[in-house]
């Protein structure tokens, strides 16, 4: 005979029911929760779409003070696209108050959103955040380099000033790469913010220097550097970094050499303007140095001499 406590069998039989009841409670919970924090992102997302369009339907309205205050509000949001259309309509609004608001989101956690604080901070030239972009560059990838750069061109003599002042220090030379890549985004007007820091430097301290600005192949570069030939001290790297830059630098080279005045000429520019057309090997500079090859000065003659022969092949 098998016996059979009964009131045992009773108590497991209760435990295992309670057990899944239990487990089927903590189930519909969960289910509720899950479904309860669906609802609130849902409701938050919204809320957020809303609020921007609001803010930009005041814009286009003419309240540009509610507008800017309600997208200043909008920058801690979540969803990121919330934020990057916040950025943009602060953007447009622009004055102090949209440059510090900006400011407070450079380093934002979403690349898209930077870029755009970046980009929108250049357009404002907000002065008091060109530090920031400065600190910024030594993380940046090409991507935000590029958009750094683009900033600094906005931010003009000045701003570049102080990225070339950085990518100079000792301090940076870990970060040279980033500052090269960053300079080079930033486009011709880089020029003569380089040019003032080759001074005093060997061609070989200034080699990267000397890449940058042959790497912003702009005619408006050549024209940029040409008015340094004045300087004597740095006149034969000028000259060399010239004519790296190729037949981009023709047309800027022959307009300086034509507009010359033959009464209080420079010897020693015009005799670098025609060193320059001889390297560049050009035959459309032909016509402009045979005009001086009857010029009164001896130097000049032999320049032009020396640069025909080298365009010619002879």
């Amino acid at each position: 005979h098998i016996y059979i406590d009964r009131r045992r069998y009773l108590d497991q039989s209760t435990s295992l029911k309670f057990i899944y009841v239990h487990k089927g409670f903590m189930k519909l919970i969960m289910k509720r929760n899950l479904f309860f924090t669906m609802w609130l992102v849902v409701i938050v997302f919204f809320t957020g779409c809303a609020s921007i369009q609001e803010a930009e339907s005041l814009y286009n309205k003419g309240d540009k003070e509610a507008a800017l205050n309600m997208a200043i509000s909008l920058l801690d949001k979540d969803d990121q696209g919330v934020r990057l259309r916040a950025v943009r309509l602060i953007g447009k609004v622009g004055g102090e108050k949209a440059g510090s608001a900006l400011r407070m989101r450079i380093r934002d956690v979403d690349s898209k959103v930077q870029k755009e604080v970046v980009k929108h901070l250049g357009k404002l030239r907000y002065e008091p955040a060109m530090e920031d972009l400065v600190d910024l560059v030594a993380e940046s990838d090409d991507g935000l380099a590029r958009v750094i750069g683009g900033a600094f061109a906005n931010y003009g003599e000045s701003g570049i000033d102080m990225l070339v002042e950085r990518y100079e220090d000792p301090s940076e030379q870990s970060n040279r790469r980033a500052f090269k890549q960053t300079l080079i985004m930033v486009g011709p007007n880089v020029a003569p913010s380089i040019i003032k820091n080759l001074r005093g430097k060997s061609f070989f301290e200034n080699r990267d220097s000397f890449d940058i600005l042959q790497r912003v192949k702009n005619p408006k570069t050549a024209r940029l550097m040409i008015p340094y030939l004045k300087n004597e001290e740095v006149a034969e790297q000028v000259i060399e970094a010239i004519v790296k830059l190729g037949s981009s630098a023709v047309n800027a080279t022959i307009d300086a050499l034509n507009a010359m005045d033959s009464k209080n000429e420079d010897i020693r520019v015009r005799e670098g303007l025609i060193k320059i057309l001889g390297e560049l090997k050009d035959p459309r500079t032909v016509e402009s140095l045979e005009g001086l090859s009857q010029h009164s000065s001896e130097r000049i003659r032999d320049a032009v001499d020396h640069a025909l022969f080298k365009i010619r092949g002879l």
